[in-house]
């Protein structure tokens, strides 16, 4: 038995993007940007040239994921399909400031950003003001109180990053690096999730305009017998909506498909209250909700157009073949009549017809015998018996002729 093609890609699929081994006091800046094509090959020699300058271990390649580190610091990079994330770590201290020129020389469109500062429990609770100011900060207990999160999810600085601090209780290793992980995934994919929002207000006016004009429409098909006329605005409605359709599904399935990583992340965090303070899962509900809810508006509003003007289209299509089929039916009414009126003529033909064949056959006779019999005394005789005979000569005629013309009667 030999082994699947497949077999080794799918085996190492579920090890492709490992949680590293992390350890407090440590640095961290996350961001997630989008690239063209063109950009992409700029970005490769860019991180290689980061790799090399800070003495970090070449990958074997730079267009998948990686992860390659120092004894002072670590590169994590990952493609996605609209985006890409990098991350850098600053080990033994809790700083990005080696960490910030970095990033800014890269390609792309800066999409979010986010500074960590992990430290441990033994550094005593920290100055949240220093850090957020005075602005509302949300935190709790995670991992199974493992852990404290602090941040206010407000672009701060320059650069306009989030700024988190976490606090080591009794996190391992691993543990520590799936906690700053989904904490970087969190802030990537809240504001991926969003893409969709500024596409979703700008659909709304269009599909309520075509709401409108549907209304309009079908308040119209019952009032009105222009059915051409409805139809052919129903298809220029159904284009509109199914190029609107076109230019915003990709967006809100892609969005969708973001909030539930999102819901996912945060789930996984596993936050307990810290007294005072609204713990990450509350901040996020109450701010994204509200634009959640219209990206998905938004999406069903266009799928439920979509569906009643096909409803729509039906209705005027089953009034159009129900005008057809009456006038069908007024036609073939007419063609009945017309086939009675032609039949009731043929009947009063019909005594003409008997009429002149009589005459026709009466006279044949009469010159046949003229021209057969000689004996002027017989031939007067026999001509007598074929003149009182012409009523029975008719008679035979007509009984032929409604013979003949029954079967056509019948059909």
């Amino acid at each position: 038995m030999q082994n699947h093609a497949l077999r080794t890609l799918i085996s190492q699929e579920v090890h492709a993007r490992p949680f590293q081994r992390l350890y407090p006091d440590l640095g961290l800046i996350h961001i997630a940007a989008t690239c063209t094509a063109e950009e992409q090959i700029e970005l490769e020699q860019i991180l290689s040239g980061i790799l090399v300058d800070n003495e970090i271990p070449l990958p074997e390649q730079l267009t998948s994921f990686f992860y390659s580190s120092n004894d002072d610091m670590a590169l994590r990079y990952e493609p996605h399909n609209e985006f890409y994330t990098l991350t850098l770590y600053q080990f033994g201290t809790m700083s990005v400031e080696k960490l910030q020129p970095l990033w800014k020389q890269l390609p792309g469109s800066l999409l979010s950003g986010v500074e960590i500062l992990f430290g441990t429990e033994e550094q005593g609770e920290p100055d949240l003001k220093q850090y957020f100011g005075t602005r509302q900060v949300s935190g709790s207990m995670v991992m199974g109180k493992a852990a404290r999160l602090w941040t206010d999810f407000y672009p701060s600085g320059e650069d306009g990053f989030v700024r988190m601090r976490v606090q080591n209780c009794s996190l391992k290793s691993f543990q520590a690096g799936r906690l700053l992980q989904r904490l970087c995934e969190i802030e990537t994919y809240r504001h991926t999730a969003l893409l969709a929002l500024p596409v979703a207000q700008q659909a709304m006016p269009q599909v309520t305009e075509m709401d409108q004009q549907l209304a309009a429409v079908t308040h119209r098909i019952a009032n009105s017998n222009d059915a051409p006329e409805l139809l052919q605005e129903l298809m220029e409605l159904a284009a509109r909506v199914e190029e609107l359709s076109a230019e915003t599904a990709n967006r809100f399935s892609a969005t969708e498909a973001y909030f539930a990583v999102l819901d996912r992340r945060i789930e996984e965090l596993r936050e307990d209250r810290i007294e005072g303070l609204q713990t990450v899962e509350q901040f996020v509900e109450r701010r994204l909700d509200p634009a959640r809810k219209t990206c998905l508006s938004a999406n069903e509003r266009i799928e439920r157009l979509s569906r009643r003007i096909t409803r729509t289209s039906e209705l005027l299509r089953s009034q159009v073949e129900l005008s057809i089929e009456e006038q069908n039916q007024l036609l073939l009414e007419g063609l009945n009549d017309r086939s009675r009126r032609q039949l009731r003529l043929q009947a009063k033909l019909e005594s003409f017809t008997i009429i002149v064949v009589t005459y026709y056959a009466f006279d044949l006779l009469e010159r046949s015998i003229r021209n057969t019999v000689q004996v002027d005394a017989l031939q007067d005789q026999i001509l007598m018996w074929i003149s009182m005979s012409v009523p029975l000569i008719a008679g035979a005629l007509w009984w032929y002729v409604r013979r003949l013309l029954k079967h056509y009667g019948e059909e």
